[in-house]
């Protein structure tokens, strides 16, 4: 059992280090920011309900609650105090995050949640018993009393002040506060400025038809657009290694719009094949915030990560200085 309280102590205080040295998860916009992922996590979960009205109304300080407490969590379980309503927390949250981040993960045994879930509950039941652990000494001095004391008492030591057990208690509570904000403290700084990705632009969320509309094409161009074809946008709205997200015509569901550096256009569905989040495009890749899924932006394909199955490929063309969605 103590390997496993280990690793899940490390792992909680690593969660929430990433998050917060993580420069876009606060920044609106970016392809990791929290509220980008708390909506996709909520979109269509049974755990949605609680997101919608509890995180994304308040989604940054959802985020900075949810990774202080990932660090606490870890460091009192690796320290063994309040072992067992430490992993109850960190249950919950695992509870919650296979009701939502996991829940469209397909087999569900591929989503690491709900094994986490299974792994804090024998922490839960007999908390650290058998392993060393500061509950243990504090149950030692509730029953002894502190070894200082009991020297004392035996004349090996002066007298020192009457220390009780809620004391140390508290004051060991206060240490783990101390820590989970320093180290928290020192991921924030750590993480540096936010610049921005690559995902800038939004187009045209209600295309234009081609096919009943002559303010989107001129007759030099309508020739060569496909009736049906709807006008999502302006080239300029999407430059040379920048993308665009706009709505598919043929499902609304999003889509996103790669501009790569020789100037040639790639769309794909917008929605990770892992869990359903929508994706983004960073430092040259479309990236999903949700689970660190990375794939391809020439070919959808996928490079690393949990997705399962690579985006769906999109059919867009360009003409007249105007970009357009061909449905299929």
């Amino acid at each position: 059992m103590l390997p496993l309280r280990v690793f899940l102590g490390v792992t909680f205080v690593y969660a929430g280090v990433q998050k917060l040295s993580d420069p876009g998860f606060l920044h609106p916009g970016a392809p990791t920011y929290i509220g980008t992922q708390l909506r996709g996590f909520a979109h269509g979960t049974p755990g949605g309900f609680l997101l919608r009205t509890f995180a994304i109304p308040h989604a940054e300080l959802a985020g900075v609650v949810i990774a202080i407490v990932e660090i606490a969590v870890g460091l009192l379980v690796l320290a063994g105090l309040l072992t067992r309503l430490a992993a109850a927390v960190g249950l919950s949250l695992n509870l919650v995050l296979f009701l939502t981040a996991s829940w469209h993960t397909s087999p569900y045994f591929l989503g690491s949640d709900i094994v986490f879930v299974f792994a804090w509950l024998p922490f839960v039941l007999t908390g650290a018993k058998g392993q060393p652990a500061v509950d243990h000494v504090l149950s030692r001095w509730g029953r002894e009393g502190p070894p200082w004391r009991t020297r004392a008492r035996t004349g090996l030591a002066a007298p020192v002040p009457a220390l009780t057990r809620r004391a140390v208690l508290l004051e060991a509570l206060g240490l783990a506060g101390l820590a989970t904000m320093f180290i928290g403290g020192l991921s924030a700084l750590a993480k540096g400025s936010y610049r921005v990705g690559g995902t800038r632009a939004l187009l045209s969320k209600h295309g234009t038809p081609s096919a009943t509309s002559h303010r989107t094409r001129s007759r030099s161009t309508a020739g060569r657009v496909p009736s049906g074809a709807v006008a999502i946008g302006p080239s300029s709205g999407v430059p040379r290694s920048q993308a665009a997200t706009y709505t598919d015509p043929a499902d609304g569901e999003p889509d996103i719009l790669i501009r790569d550096l020789s100037g040639k256009l790639h769309a794909f569905n917008a929605v990770c094949t892992h869990a359903g989040c929508t994706v983004g495009y960073q430092s040259g890749q479309i990236v999903c915030p949700c689970h660190g899924g990375a794939y391809d932006p020439a070919t959808g394909a996928v490079v690393s990560g949990p997705p399962p199955a690579p985006l769906a490929q999109r059919r867009v063309l360009e003409s007249g200085g105007r970009i357009y969605a061909v449905p299929s």
